[in-house]
């Protein structure tokens, strides 16, 4: 006797060439939500990443790309009061790091408080002097000082340009002025006012670095801690601090931890929140090398 097919229980199976089909528009569905989920998650991401809501406050938390966290802020603002008043120099520009040009200029006047900023966005240097200058009283001096500057090197170029300074003497530990510096790294380019002073307190949260095209903070962060070498090594034996402290954020990021270990020296490390790093820079270590630890290995 031979089993009859067809009887209602039984299943039947659909050609392989109808599987396919079916498989394929799933696919093609699934591939077509997940696009527009990326899509709309990146473009809310980076509804303002260089544009911030400037005002005379200052010192919100931030929404944008890249905004210091509010325990970040308040690490940042605790360093300057601690120091205050102090010659503040930061590497970028912002609402949030205006407000610490305030806390500065609050606690004195003249040369004990002066704050610079050194960014290469025009608009935000625009923003941020019309602010400074809503906020001035008639004859009284400014708040903080606006400086444009124009980085060489793209985010992408760290690792090159980190492998021609280890083996060039010019990049060792400077022994003289920084503006006359024969490193590549060295911002040299920079006015005398922020080359040739020497500076308590600096920020690293400039240029913005976030991709690979991008501005890179290689010679900010270079800059700085040559800059707190040569102001910690002035002020040893001069009756004033030797010692220089440095902050550098997004060291989640691995140009700005490559950098801040290069030359600023873990040794030196005094204090961490979130994205940000706080070293204090004094005048010992070796002559000839940043830090008293070899070259950081990088895989």
């Amino acid at each position: 006797m031979h089993a009859t097919g067809g009887g209602g229980g039984g299943s039947r199976m659909l050609p392989p060439k109808q599987l396919l089909t079916i498989a394929i528009v799933i696919f093609s569905t699934l591939s077509f939500i997940k696009l527009l989920l990326i899509t709309s998650s990146s473009s809310g991401s980076s509804s303002s990443p260089r544009s911030p809501s400037w005002d005379a406050g200052g010192g919100g938390n931030g929404t944008g790309r890249g905004a210091l966290a509010a325990k970040e802020l308040a690490l940042l603002r605790s360093l300057v009061a601690a120091r205050a008043p102090c010659r503040l120099l930061v590497f970028g520009l912002s609402p949030q790091l205006l407000s610490l040009a305030r806390l500065n200029s609050a606690a004195g006047s003249g040369d004990a408080a002066a704050t610079a900023f050194v960014t290469d966005s025009a608009e935000d240097a625009d923003a941020a002097r019309r602010v400074l200058s809503s906020g001035r009283k008639a004859g009284g001096a400014a708040v903080a000082i606006v400086h444009r500057a124009r980085y060489r090197d793209a985010a992408s170029e760290a690792w090159p340009l980190l492998r021609r300074a280890r083996g060039s003497p010019a990049c060792r530990r400077p022994t003289g002025a920084v503006r006359k510096s024969g490193c590549p790294l060295a911002l040299t380019s920079l006015p005398r006012e922020v080359l040739d002073a020497r500076w308590d307190v600096m920020v690293v949260d400039g240029p913005s670095g976030a991709a690979p095209g991008e501005p890179g903070r290689m010679g900010a962060i270079y800059t700085a801690a040559a800059l707190a070498r040569a102001a910690a090594a002035a002020g040893e034996g001069g009756g004033e601090a030797a010692v220089v402290d440095v902050a550098v954020h997004d060291v989640d990021r691995t140009v700005e931890r490559w950098y801040a270990w290069e030359y600023l020296c873990e040794d030196n490390l005094v204090a961490a929140k979130g994205r940000l790093w706080h070293f204090r820079v004094g005048a010992g270590g070796p002559p000839d090398a940043f830090c008293d630890t070899g070259p950081v290995q990088i895989l």
